[in-house]
């Protein structure tokens, strides 16, 4: 429903009409999230047997009903919010509202020492923090004034995109599965604790894809927006590449970062899994690629096209899971990922250039892949020959990623900031 609220409510040009699409879209969340929350508090005792084998964490699925509910009401404000492009608005409410969620966290388990079930408390006060001052900020659209024509077509084009995520959901979590039936649960333990440091990427996915939708709807009618569309796949490559250059050089040592016994960001135990942490940055940035293609499903109506190339991703990830886990466990996983992920784009690539051809800059976004992969390969193959040499080792990373750095500036970027258009983004 956010999907296809940003759709249509960047596409209308009648007055009220926004207006119109905001209510009814909001009314919708509202009616099927106290609907679904109801069911998941009505059967929390079942649904706790379910998932821990006993009745006793009832009350936990019941708190966890009213947080999915609140999550519901904060999200579709902001999302709004971003159709709006009100950028410093929506960073500000998310900004404080992680604030608020770690103040009550403090508040109710470090000084009050609460229950565990406080933690979802706290994230429920923040959720509620977001919908109050995110709401405040879009007020003006709502007004209690059903549709039905206008929720036909907005549900029309929103139920397609359930399908596209539960394929995006499955291709996500399904290597999990696979390496519990072929090892056990401490394999799938390590595999998802290094699998969250690898999701540093998904920062920058995240981000991008926040303002990227509301963006490329405005310029629609632009004359001249298969070239921006273009700069910007450029520019997300340049800065991928080099986040990913970043993060599989340094992995290793930051996490070893540590107070006393405390490891901040990764417990000893789980270092044996680091070694998948490049395979999950280059998922990550191929699924960002991936998310920039999604430009003629929605100018052409081609929905399809989401669900057809998720479904060849997923279906690729089921078999490469097969073939690559029972030979090479862990690592196996990460590149079904990563090649699932690239099948998927492929997929896409071929069928929406054939509704709405772009000319991508591929061969300099190819030279800033490929030195990027090199240079990640040198560092490698200089590290098990210069272990013992730390400073070389870390003088060796930092040229690296300087020599990255010199050649976008010096070569692709000279004159990033004066593109007005692509800055915004």
């Amino acid at each position: 429903m956010e999907t296809s609220f940003q759709k249509f409510y960047l596409e209308s040009i009648k007055k009220g009409e926004q207006s119109l699409i905001f209510s009814n879209t909001f009314i919708q969340i509202i009616s099927t999230s106290v609907v679904f929350s109801l069911i998941i508090y009505a059967l929390s005792g079942q649904i706790s047997f379910l998932l821990t084998g006993t009745y006793e964490h009832s009350v936990l699925i019941k708190i966890v009903s009213l947080l999915l509910f609140v999550d519901s009401l904060s999200r579709f404000p902001m999302i709004a919010i971003n159709a709006e492009q009100k950028a410093k608005i929506y960073t500000f409410i998310n900004i404080t509202g992680v604030i608020v969620n770690l103040i009550f966290n403090i508040l109710f388990i470090v000084i009050l020492r609460k229950g565990i079930e406080y933690i979802f408390y706290a994230q429920i006060i923040s959720y509620l923090y977001i919908f109050i001052i995110s709401f405040v900020s879009v007020r003006k659209f709502f007004n209690v004034k059903v549709d039905f024509l206008t929720i036909k077509k907005l549900t029309k084009f929103a139920h397609s995109f359930l399908y596209y995520g539960l394929f995006l959901i499955s291709l996500d979590i399904i290597d999990r599965f696979f390496l519990s039936y072929f090892y056990d649960e401490s394999t799938v333990g390590v595999y998802s604790a290094c699998y969250r440091i690898g999701m540093v990427m998904n920062l920058l996915i995240s981000g991008f894809r926040t303002a990227w939708i509301p963006f490329f709807m405005t310029m629609k009618d632009e004359e001249n927006n298969k070239e921006v569309f273009s700069k910007v796949f450029s520019y997300f490559v340049y800065a991928g590449m080099l986040l990913f250059l970043v993060i599989a050089l340094f992995a290793n040592d930051i996490v070893r970062i540590h107070i006393g016994n405390f490891y901040l960001i990764l417990a000893k135990d789980y270092w044996s899994g680091l070694v998948i942490i490049p395979y999950i940055l280059l998922s990550y940035f191929i699924f960002g690629l991936y998310t920039n293609l999604n430009i003629a499903s929605y100018f052409e109506n081609k929905i399809s096209y989401l669900i057809i190339s998720s479904c060849c991703g997923f279906a690729a990830n089921i078999l490469l899971n097969i073939i690559l886990i029972p030979s090479y466990g862990i690592i196996g996983a990460a590149i079904a990922t990563a090649l699932s992920y690239f099948i998927m784009f492929i997929v896409l690539y071929i069928l929406s250039q054939k509704v709405f051809y772009i000319k991508y800059q591929w061969g300099r976004v190819s030279f800033i892949i490929f030195l990027s992969l090199l240079l990640y390969l040198l560092n490698a193959i200089v590290l098990p020959v210069i272990s013992g040499e730390l400073i070389i080792l870390y003088i060796f990373k930092v040229f690296s990623v300087f020599l990255l750095i010199f050649v976008l500036f010096k070569y692709f970027l000279p004159g990033f900031w004066k593109v007005k258009t692509v800055k915004s983004v």
